[in-house]
């Protein structure tokens, strides 16, 4: 029987990440999830879960590089671990991308799902600081719309 051919994909080197002020534009529609489900205990907890994830474009503060990633939006919930951070940003593995992760409270969210469904969110922007094991808090973060 022939040997597996099966070849492990090439790593791809990455440049630093920048620190300071980035852009990004939304690629598309997002999707999104809502429920509830039981948190095991003791005690047991029943935790709602909301959030919105929808591709993007990220464009970095010095060199203007535009980066393809994945910008998740999440509503705090009485589980989450408190954080001073207003997201997070990190790099896929195996292709050149970034996944952002941003915190939102009910009120942001449900005026987002809003301005998504007018087709009026288009540009955001987000201020990267110093990250360390492939993770770089988002100091800040807004969006941009047109009535």
């Amino acid at each position: 029987m022939p040997k597996s051919t099966k070849k492990e994909l090439p790593k791809f080197p990455w440049p630093e990440v920048e620190v300071g002020d980035w852009a990004g534009e939304f690629a598309q529609r997002p999707s999104g999830s809502i429920g509830q489900h039981i948190q095991p205990g003791p005690p047991e907890m029943s935790v709602e879960f909301t959030y919105l994830i929808v591709g993007a474009v990220v464009i970095s503060p010095r060199t203007k590089m535009r980066w393809p990633a994945v910008v998740s939006f999440w509503v705090r919930t009485p589980l989450t671990p408190q954080r001073v951070e207003a997201g997070f940003m990190f790099k896929s593995e195996n292709m050149p991308s970034f996944n952002l992760g941003l915190e939102v409270t009910r009120q942001q969210f449900t005026e987002m799902v809003w301005l998504f469904s007018q087709k009026l969110l288009n540009n955001f922007y987000f201020n990267v600081g110093h990250g360390a094991e492939n993770h770089w808090p988002v100091k800040s973060w807004g969006a941009s719309f047109q009535l």
